[in-house]
């Protein structure tokens, strides 16, 4: 049965969203946002579930996660978010478009640019190396990458990311959040056991997955095209990703999948098959595109 959190205070809405949130204040005066799964006329939308399972995938792969538990409140489940601001002490945050656009004309030129895939790719980190923080966030901004093609997830916009201002340790990236819209989320029973049982299904879906690369708004990129974009120009931090990706303890991820009591049948025999299959494109990639780059 998943905690009730009907008596805690709202303090929020949010703000601009695409999934409806409330801010909330924990009996113990801890703040915290729940999120609910979005509602639409055709179609199903699981990406409550999907966002506490990618924050699983993170955890596994060893990255920074935002705190994500299932939780109901009034009669409505939905995921509960811990605020990190507040858990890391951190005097100010600011999200990667908030800051970007220090560099105004250029953050804007990008944002309208007529260019496509590996020169709109090069166009953006072109505009994030101008970045005052850039290299204090670089690493965990490789591992996001790597992480959402993992996880195939559409919506790393730039308000999708921030910076932390810690008191002693100055600028950090913050913990990974907004991971729900992955993860075959708009997907409903019929589709995903389709597509689960049919191999040329699943390569489809892993071929044309497309991420905004925490650098776009309105824009995606191949997610093939981004990959060999990081790891001809920032080796080190690609193959510190990639690492992670190998180390990936699949079998402690199927038991957590296994252990999901929300899950329908053919959600969790998705979940199985996806990820293990993600992981081994994206090796396969590597090793193909590690022969052409050396």
């Amino acid at each position: 049965m998943l905690k009730d959190i009907s008596e805690w205070e709202r303090i929020g809405y949010g703000g601009k969203s695409t999934l409806e949130k409330e801010e909330l204040v924990s009996p113990e005066g801890l703040k915290y946002l729940i999120k609910y799964p979005r509602k639409f006329n055709q179609g199903v939308s699981w990406e409550d579930i999907t966002e506490l399972i990618a924050a699983e995938i993170g955890k596994i792969l060893g990255l920074e996660m935002m705190k994500v538990e299932m939780v109901t409140r009034n009669g409505r489940r939905g995921c509960l978010l811990r605020n990190f601001v507040e858990e890391s002490n951190a005097m100010m945050a600011e999200e990667g478009g908030a800051l970007l656009p220090s560099l105004v004309e250029a953050y804007i030129e990008l944002q309208e640019s007529p260019l496509k895939n590996i020169e709109l790719i090069d166009a953006g980190f072109q505009v994030m190396e101008k970045f005052d923080y850039w290299e204090f966030v670089k690493t965990e901004f490789m591992d996001i990458q790597i992480f959402d093609i993992f996880i195939g997830n559409q919506d790393r916009h730039p308000f999708n990311w921030q910076v932390l201002f810690l008191a002693e340790e100055g600028a950090k990236f913050s913990p990974i959040y907004d991971n729900g819209a992955s993860l075959g989320f708009r997907f409903d029973d019929e589709q995903l056991m389709m597509k689960a049982i049919n191999v040329q299904e699943m390569n489809k879906y892993m071929k044309n997955t497309k991420v905004k690369a925490g650098l776009f708004e309105k824009k995606s990129v191949k997610a093939k095209d981004l990959l060999i974009y990081i790891h001809k120009h920032y080796p080190n931090e690609f193959k510190s990703s990639l690492d992670k990706l190998i180390k990936f303890d699949t079998e402690r991820y199927i038991k957590f999948i296994q252990s999901l009591d929300l899950l329908s049948e053919a959600q969790r025999v998705w979940l199985q098959h996806i990820i293990p299959i993600r992981r081994q494109k994206i090796l396969e990639w590597f090793g193909k595109e590690e022969e052409n780059y050396e």
